[in-house]
């Protein structure tokens, strides 16, 4: 397999520099940030002394920033494949294509951009051998394994991963599969996650299940923003069942069998919301495995990993990236509070964006998706798509289509696309092939995974017909299918 070729080779240009001058880069996400703490944690033991710095982006403006010149050995995590053109082209300015000298190894699991890769140049990618990188492995996964290539003791660093795919809703049908099952079982043999059967309600640890049910976004049903509603449908399963599952208390309080219980009559709820070819997926959205740390404390936003990576996004998505990297390291009497503190600030952020796009915000409805826009220093171009996702609890925003913003920045807009997951199996949307194709047309870039993704564009001006050409490409090919 190439892929795993290309890791070896990855080892070993390692090994071959581990004397000379080392810079290493690493995306800004839950993904990002792990994968540098397995290289940190990699490199430390291989007693490789290497420079660390986070990238935002990898573009045609921030690659010039880059000292190609300066180090004998270059790595990207989590980003670079994408952009190996502008690598190449920006190394052949330099004069540093094919020299032995300079190398460039390339830790990634987004689609590689079609191109010959010069030897030099190692792209450590799934994709290369048709291995999934959106669902089946992300960035902090191939860091792992190549960590572990480098020692196969190194599966403490797992965990790491499993953050990782989880921060990249790696988990979206309920449950890993390819490499990061992979994965997954490395960190459950070295004790440091538990992996069980649960219920996909957000805020196990840190909501009460009326909460948890309250924000259920995949399916509107009477029970959305009605929490008088979703207590009384909790009190008739405990009659009608002879349990006592406390609307205030957590999931991670309940039985399994009351979870299993509570689950299968919210189901059959759902069931009579959805259309009826879409009824088949909804156990996708409803069940599904959860993956916590197994040392953290329970009630606690760190012991989930999808609460944890909540934690670390409502740090990066305000460009403080130090405070989840310590707390990930271990360094918790400082930088704890800070991220605690840093979440309850991102929490109030999310709600005062929401509320602004209730009482401020037209939701343009379009035939096959809907948009809004917001002005310039309205919502920050970080959290956008956030907000974006939590929209669809507001009644004017069809459930059933996909949505995008359209942020005003100083230089242009960030446009960012969400849809609900039950809507995204049963149609099988691609946004991020949607957005890709309207904001290349307006002088953009864009991309992501079919069910969020974002993009930069300069001008609006003909964006939304370019989604639409796009969308009524999606509905042809929806009606061949459903025939």
């Amino acid at each position: 397999m190439e892929y795993i070729s290309n890791l070896k080779r990855a080892v070993k240009t390692l090994r071959k520099n581990r004397k000379n001058n080392i810079l290493i880069y690493t995306h800004i996400d839950t993904d990002g940030i792990t994968s540098r703490v397995i290289l940190e944690e990699l490199l430390h033991r291989l007693n490789i002394e290497a420079e660390f710095r986070f990238l935002k982006q990898l573009g045609v403006d921030s690659i010039e920033d880059i000292p190609f010149k300066d180090y004998d050995l270059i790595i990207f995590a989590d980003l670079g494949s994408g952009q190996i053109n502008l690598i190449k082209e920006k190394m052949e300015e330099y004069n540093l294509l094919d020299r032995k000298d300079k190398n460039i190894i390339i830790l990634d699991h987004h689609i590689p951009a079609n191109t010959n890769i010069p030897e030099n140049i190692i792209n450590v990618n799934p994709w290369n051998n048709n291995i999934d990188g959106g669902k089946e492995i992300c960035g902090a996964g191939v860091s792992y394994l190549f960590a572990k290539m480098c020692n196969p003791r190194n599966i403490d660093l797992a965990k790491y991963a499993v953050l990782g795919a989880v921060g990249d809703i790696q988990n979206l049908e309920g449950k890993f599969t390819g490499f990061n099952r992979i994965i997954l079982n490395d960190a459950v043999e070295a004790g440091d996650i538990v992996a069980f059967p649960d219920l996909q309600f957000y805020g196990k640890h840190t909501k009460p299940i009326f909460a948890s049910i309250k924000y259920f976004t995949d399916v509107r049903t009477d029970l959305m923003n009605n929490d008088s509603r979703i207590i009384n449908f909790i009190n008739n399963i405990n009659r009608k069942y002879n349990l006592d599952i406390i609307p205030k208390e957590s999931l991670c309080d309940l039985s399994f069998d009351e979870k299993r219980i509570l689950g299968s009559e919210f189901l059959n709820k759902c069931n009579r919301y959805v259309p009826s070819n879409w009824a088949r997926f909804l156990p996708k959205v409803i069940f599904g495995e959860s993956y916590e740390f197994k040392k953290e404390e329970i009630k606690t936003p760190f012991r989930n990993l999808e609460e944890f990576s909540t934690c670390i996004n409502a740090c990066s998505r305000y460009e403080d990236y130090e405070t989840p990297l310590k707390v990930l390291k271990g360094d918790r009497e400082k930088y704890y509070d800070k991220m605690k503190s840093r979440l309850n600030a991102h929490k109030r952020n999310l709600s005062k964006s929401l509320q602004y796009i209730k009482d401020n915000v037209e939701i343009i409805q379009k035939d096959k998706f809907q948009y809004f826009e917001v002005e310039n220093g309205t919502i920050e171009g970080s959290i956008i798509g956030i907000v974006a996702g939590m929209s669809y609890s507001i009644e004017e925003v069809d459930w059933k289509k996909p949505i995008f913003a359209i942020g005003e920045m100083d230089n242009g807009y960030k446009v960012s696309a969400r849809c609900p997951k039950l809507l995204s199996f049963a149609e099988d949307i691609n946004l991020a092939d949607a957005i890709s194709y309207a904001s290349k047309k307006v002088g953009g870039s864009g991309g992501g995974h079919k069910f969020a993704c974002g993009a930069y564009i300069p001008e609006k001006k003909d964006f939304i017909k370019y989604l639409e050409n796009r969308f009524s490409i999606y509905f042809t090919i929806w009606c061949y299918i459903s025939r």
